[in-house]
């Protein structure tokens, strides 16, 4: 596991929220053995959820499209998270090869921001969502 992807992974998150129905930090985390192609039910397992719980799939830049956008009405807080999810992605994107988001449950969520390492581990980010 390389610990510049971990410091990376940690500097660009550090005192940034995901913002849901709670607002929630993110935590760096790292899965060994990056071999097979990561897949819902890999995640569900590795993540140790119970075998039956929903799961999403969905690209990076679905998830990060409105975080990551400046709009002319932000104010200054806004537009101060908006630079910091787009310094998280870049940080994604620059360590992480074929990253997705998986979010797993259905009020309550667990939110992974997962892609392989140099070393060929998975790691990422995790958060929580409620969603309604």
């Amino acid at each position: 596991m390389s610990n510049a992807t971990v410091e990376a992974l940690k500097k660009a998150s550090k005192g940034l929220l995901y913002q849901s129905e709670t607002d929630a930090p993110f935590e760096v985390f790292t899965w060994r053995g990056g071999k097979n192609g990561l897949s819902k039910k890999k995640v569900l397992e590795l993540g140790k959820h119970d075998a039956g719980a929903p799961v999403e799939e969905e690209s990076l830049d679905d998830f990060f499209g409105e975080l990551t956008k400046e709009e002319d009405w932000h104010g200054p807080e806004e537009k101060a998270d908006a630079k910091k999810y787009q310094s998280l992605l870049k940080a994604v994107k620059e360590h992480l090869s074929g990253a997705k988001v998986f979010k797993v449950g259905e009020r309550e969520k667990a939110v992974y921001i997962v892609g392989k390492t140099p070393g060929g581990d998975w790691a990422g980010l995790k958060t929580k969502a409620v969603e309604t």
